[in-house]
């Protein structure tokens, strides 16, 4: 993608920010190169979130660990998850059950790349059909749901994605500073676009993505 190409990006997104009456910052930097993840590591992640949000349901870890064992997606765990993993439920922090649990919105902005979703709505949470998509642990599923996805949306779809939602992330973080109350949920919108930086920038690690707006 040329800077030009971006700059009009920039522009356009910039013009939907106005359209919903959202701040926008005029002068905020233009993305990277995409640097894109293959679709096999996106699958990874994909299921290794989706197990791990169940932790955050009170499923016991010992059988989350067995479950990515046994579909051989242990390689796709970050440090802080396999920090998890070690552990029992009863030593979990509020802290790493609400982290575990935001992971729905994260997932839900991969589901969108690899075409599982038509649309990624920032007003609205992740779908209430989201656990019919997806394996369901607890029935002792596969992850053939996973596995046999085969699609992804285009480089310059997923950019256009991402550079909008860092310009939500802007807005949501200066009306926070300014003590106002963004009109779009900032979790959700962080989550989402964590999730996008990460699948862009391979080279990223997914306990350290970068989140500057």
């Amino acid at each position: 993608m040329t800077e030009e190409q971006k700059i009009k990006v920039r522009e356009v997104n910039n013009q939907i920010l106005e359209s919903k009456n959202y701040r926008f910052n005029s002068w905020l930097p233009i993305l990277e190169d995409p640097n894109m993840r293959n679709l096999d590591e996106i699958k990874g992640r994909m299921s290794v979130m989706n197990a791990m949000i169940n932790i955050s349901f009170e499923a016991p870890v010992s059988y989350i660990r067995k479950w990515i064992e046994k579909y051989n997606l242990t390689s796709h765990l970050s440090n802080w998850e396999n920090e998890i993993l070690i552990k029992d439920n009863d030593e979990l922090t509020d802290y790493e059950l609400n982290s575990l649990r935001w992971y729905l919105e994260g997932l839900w902005a991969l589901m969108w790349a690899v075409k599982m979703i038509p649309d990624l709505d920032e007003t609205q949470w992740c779908g209430e059909n989201m656990a019919m998509m997806l394996p369901n642990l607890e029935q002792e599923e596969s992850n053939e749901k996973i596995e046999k996805i085969s699609e992804l949306k285009t480089d310059d779809e997923i950019y256009n994605m991402l550079d909008l939602y860092y310009r939500f992330h802007w807005y949501c973080v200066d009306e926070r500073i300014k003590g106002v109350k963004a009109k779009i949920n900032e979790g959700l919108i962080y989550e989402r676009r964590k999730a996008l930086e990460w699948l862009m920038n391979k080279d990223s690690d997914w306990d350290n993505i970068e989140m500057g707006t």
